[in-house]
C-alpha cells in the first residue's frame, strides 16, 4: 500500500451529532473515491497523536498523485475535509507535510452561511449529500468540471442550490412552499448585488398548458466580465411549484443528480385529492415516478430522511415500487439529530442503471466489513474513539420541530 494523503477531519458545526461525525466521513470518502477512483484507493480511519484522520492510500505502490489527478479535487470536497497532509519518510520514520489542496470553491462561504433559520440543514451534511449523489452518476465527472445538472425537487430555501453555485454548478430547485421560493430569491438577488457580481435575472409565472403551476425564477451569474464574455456563466432556476409537477416542466432524462432533504413530518407537503398530505412516504410515493423519469438513466439520488417519520425500510419499498434501486444499507448514515429526528441517508438509482453491477459491487465491498477502532500510528497514544470501517470500494472507472441547522 502506499499511503498519499492523509486527511484531517473538519470539527462537526453541529454538536448533536458530533459522536456520528466520523463514520459519516469514513462513509463518504468510500463511496465518493470509490466510485471516482474505484479499486485501487482504500480510505481507512486513523489516529495521530489522538486526532483522528482519514488515510488515503493505493494498492499500487507505484502510484503517486501526478499534476492531472483528481484525488486533491475530490478530497478538497469531501463535507469532513478540514487539512490534508502528504506521508514523508525521513530515516525510517514517517513525518506528515502539510499538503495544499485545490480551492474548489467558485464562491465565498456566505452564500451557503449567511441565511438562517429555524430547520436549516446544516452545511456539511448539505455537501455530504450533493457529493454522494453525484458519485452515482455515470457523470459524476461533471461536479469537478460544472457540467452536473443538479435538482433539488424540495428546495425550501435554498441550502442545496447555494452548495451547487458554490462549487460551481448550474443547479435547478423546487418548492411547493411560496414563502420560502420568495425568500430564497430575496436572499439571492442580495447577495449576487453585495457581492459585485455580474448577474442578470427574471421572474415569470409559471405556465404550462395554459395551466399556472407557480413561478419560475432565472439567475444567471458570473465572478467577472472576464468570465461573463468566456461564457463561464453559471444559470439558478428556481421554480414555485409542486415537486410532483415537475415532469411537465423540465425535460425528461435531464438531470444527473437528485439531492433531497424529505421532509421530517410537517413542513413540506405534496397535493393529493386536492389536499395537503404531510406524510414524507405519501409525498414519495406521489414524487419518485416524477423523479425517476427526469433523472438519466445513469444518474443517482441521495434523499435524507427521518427513520421516525420514513422508516428506511417503507420509504427503500416505495422507491423499488416506482423503478429505483437502494444501493446504501440500513442505518449506514444513520445519526440523531434530536428527539424527534433519527436521520439516515438513502442511495438509490434507477434500476436500469448502465453500471449497475459496479455500483451494486461498490455497495457491498463498503457494507461487507464490521466496526474496527480507528488505527494509531506507531508511537501514538492507543486510540481513544472508534469509527466505521470497511474495505476499498472498488468501482470500474467508465416547520417543523428541528432545531437551527441540522
Amino acid at each position: 500500500m502506499t499511503d498519499l494523503l492523509s486527511l484531517l477531519r473538519a470539527p462537526s458545526a453541529n454538536r448533536v451529532y458530533a459522536a456520528q461525525a466520523g463514520p459519516l466521513a469514513l462513509a463518504e470518502a468510500r463511496w465518493v473515491l470509490g466510485a471516482h477512483h474505484g479499486p485501487s484507493l482504500a480510505v481507512r480511519p486513523e489516529e495521530v497523536a489522538g486526532i483522528e484522520h482519514l488515510r488515503i492510500s493505493s494498492r499500487d505502490p507505484e502510484e503517486r498523485i501526478g499534476p492531472q489527478s483528481t484525488l486533491p479535487a475530490l478530497a478538497a470536497q469531501l463535507s469532513s475535509a478540514f487539512a490534508a497532509f502528504a506521508p514523508v519518510d525521513l530515516e525510517g520514520e514517517e513525518l506528515l507535510r502539510p499538503a495544499r489542496l485545490p480551492d474548489v470553491h467558485h464562491h465565498a462561504s456566505a452564500l451557503e452561511t449567511t441565511l438562517r433559520y429555524p430547520g436549516k440543514t446544516n452545511e456539511q451534511f448539505t455537501a455530504l449529500l450533493l457529493n454522494l449523489a453525484a458519485a452515482l452518476s455515470d457523470r459524476r465527472a461533471g461536479i469537478l468540471d460544472g457540467s452536473l445538472a443538479v435538482l433539488d425537487p424540495i428546495c425550501g430555501r435554498g441550502t442545496t442550490l447555494s452548495r451547487a453555485l458554490r462549487l460551481g454548478l448550474s443547479p435547478v430547485g423546487a418548492d411547493i412552499d411560496s414563502a420560502d421560493v420568495d425568500a430564497y430569491r430575496a436572499f439571492l438577488l442580495t447577495w449576487a448585488k453585495q457581492g459585485r457580481l455580474k448577474h442578470s435575472s427574471r421572474a415569470s409565472r409559471l405556465t404550462v398548458s395554459r395551466r399556472q403551476l407557480g413561478t419560475r425564477f432565472e439567475l444567471e451569474l458570473a465572478k467577472d466580465k472576464a468570465a461573463q464574455r468566456a461564457g463561464r456563466a453559471q444559470r439558478l432556476t428556481l421554480l414555485g411549484c409542486d415537486t410532483t409537477e415537475l415532469g411537465s416542466v423540465l425535460p425528461s432524462g435531464s438531470v444527473d443528480a437528485i439531492v433531497a432533504d424529505l421532509p421530517y413530518g410537517v413542513q413540506h407537503g405534496a397535493r393529493s385529492e386536492a389536499r395537503w398530505s404531510r406524510s414524507p412516504l405519501d409525498l414519495l410515493g406521489a414524487a419518485a415516478p416524477v423523479w425517476r423519469s427526469l433523472l438519466r438513466a445513469g444518474g443517482g439520488m441521495a434523499l435524507a430522511v427521518n427513520r421516525h417519520t420514513a422508516p428506511f425500510a417503507s420509504a427503500r419499498a416505495v422507491l423499488a415500487e416506482h423503478g429505483f434501486t437502494v444501493l446504501s444499507r440500513d442505518g449506514e448514515f444513520r445519526h440523531r439529530v434530536d428527539q424527534s429526528i433519527d436521520r439516515d441517508v438513502i442511495l438509490a438509482v434507477r434500476s436500469d442503471h448502465p453500471r449497475m453491477a459496479a455500483l451494486q459491487e461498490l455497495a457491498d465491498s463498503i457494507s461487507s466489513s464490521p466496526l474496527e477502532p480507528a488505527a494509531s500510528r506507531p508511537g501514538d497514544p492507543s486510540p481513544t474513539t472508534t469509527a466505521a470501517s470497511a474495505p476499498s470500494a472498488p468501482l470500474a472507472a467508465a416547520p417543523d420541530e428541528r432545531t437551527p441547522d441540522v
